[in-house]
């Protein structure tokens, strides 16, 4: 059995991902709920827990996103607008990563992380990488969404620096490890930063 702490958690697929940790990825999707507002315009990542987030929306919002599962469940309501960012298709993660966004802006972007490190949020596959950059430049607002086994997870290609996040919601377990991150690393976050534990 792979052990949820060490880096092989990463290498599950999204599918087994998805039934790990439901009670604190819940509480992560619940507090994230209050940057969505009606005829806002969002980007979704391929992360467990937009997927939560997804099954809670009860507004009227435009949602942009690159996840398969995620575009299946907003596509059964009918209250918002949902669009699928297609391109090539990453069969584990169930990701599409394309190679053009034309004029698409954001007013959030919701992100997953692969691994929280001390000079960053990391993921597994590198052909995400310029989408998470891209996607960033083009949003007003950045949410990253992560549970506890973050901390100890690895993954191999760094996307975001801490200073181009806005927001960060990390389920209470997280919380100390978060701090220590913090202050082992000396990072300074932009004061109206806001960090939900």
């Amino acid at each position: 059995m792979i052990e949820e702490n060490n880096k092989e958690f990463n290498l599950r697929p999204s599918k087994e991902r998805a039934k790990i940790h439901i009670n604190e990825k819940s509480k992560i999707a619940e507090k994230a709920m209050m940057f969505i507002h009606d005829s806002g315009t969002y980007f979704f990542d391929s992360s467990t827990i937009l997927q939560l987030i997804a099954k809670k929306i009860d507004k009227h919002p435009t949602i942009y996103t690159n996840s398969l599962d995620s575009f299946y469940i907003l596509s059964k309501k009918d209250n918002l607008l949902v669009n699928l960012i297609g391109g090539d298709f990453n069969k584990i993660n169930r990701f599409f990563y394309p190679k053009d966004l034309k004029d698409l802006k954001f007013d959030t972007a919701f992100l997953g992380a692969g691994a929280i490190k001390h000079d960053g949020i990391y993921y597994q596959d590198e052909e995400d990488i310029p989408l998470k950059r891209e996607i960033i430049k083009r949003s007003k607002k950045v949410v990253i969404v992560a549970e506890h086994q973050k901390y100890k997870s690895d993954a191999l290609y760094k996307a975001i620096a801490f200073e181009e996040i806005d927001v960060i919601i990390v389920d209470p377990i997280s919380t100390n490890s978060f701090l220590e991150i913090v202050e082992e690393q000396e990072i300074k976050f932009d004061p109206k930063s806001i960090i939900i534990l």
